[in-house]
C-alpha cells in the first residue's frame, strides 16, 4: 500500500487527476458487474402479490409504488374462458420482476385475477428457462411456443418473450401447452 501511495505522489496533479478517473471508471464498472451478477443469481419465483382471485380493487392496492405507471382497461371480448359480467386488465410498467422493471399484464375475468403475463427480453430467454428448471425441474410440456410448469402454473412463453403465470382455475384450459 505505502508503494502506491509513493508512486502516485510521484505523478505530476494532472497525471494523478486522470489516473483517479480512471480508478473511480474502474469501480464503477465492477460494481455494475456486481449488480448484474446480484440480479442473475435471484431465484426465480412468483412474485408474492400475485394472488389469484384478488379483486380488481385488491390488486390496484398492491401494486400502488411497484408500477412507475398503471392503467385499468376492460378487455372486450374477454379471452379468459367462463367470463360472465366483465373482463379487465391492469397494465403495470416498471413492475419489479429478476432484478428489472418491466411491463406486466394482470388479468382479472368477473373480479377475480386469474393471469398475469410478464414481459421479457428475447436475450434472456436462456437464462429464465435455466432458472425455472432450477426452480421448478423439467417442464411438463415443451412446445416452438412455450415451455409451461404446470405443476406450478408458470410458462415461459418463447415466440413474445414473457412470462406466464395463471390461476388453477384455468388447469384444463391452457390448450397452448400441448405437445406439437
Amino acid at each position: 500500500m505505502r508503494r502506491l501511495y509513493c508512486a502516485a505522489l510521484s505523478l505530476s496533479p494532472k497525471q494523478r487527476g486522470k489516473a483517479m478517473r480512471r480508478f473511480i471508471g474502474l469501480v464503477a464498472v465492477l460494481g455494475m458487474i456486481l449488480m448484474v451478477q446480484e440480479a442473475q443469481a435471484e431465484p426465480f419465483a412468483k412474485p408474492d402479490l400475485i394472488r389469484f382471485g384478488a379483486s380488481t380493487a385488491d390488486m390496484q392496492a398492491a401494486l400502488q409504488g411497484k408500477c412507475a405507471k398503471s392503467v385499468l382497461r376492460d378487455i372486450v371480448p374477454p379471452f379468459l374462458p367462463r367470463v360472465k359480467d366483465r373482463q379487465v386488465q391492469i397494465d403495470c410498467d416498471g413492475f419489479p420482476f429478476m432484478g428489472k422493471p418491466r411491463w406486466a399484464e394482470f388479468v382479472i375475468g368477473d373480479d377475480r385475477l386469474q393471469m398475469v403475463w410478464i414481459m421479457t427480453d428475447k436475450s434472456e430467454e436462456a437464462t429464465l428457462y435455466a432458472a425455472m428448471v432450477e426452480a421448478y425441474g423439467a417442464p411438463t410440456h415443451r412446445n416452438a411456443q412455450y415451455d409451461a410448469f404446470t405443476q406450478v402454473r408458470a410458462a415461459l412463453r418463447k415466440d413474445r418473450a414473457e412470462i406466464l403465470f395463471y390461476a388453477a382455475e384455468l388447469d384444463g384450459d391452457m390448450p397452448e401447452f400441448s405437445e406439437p
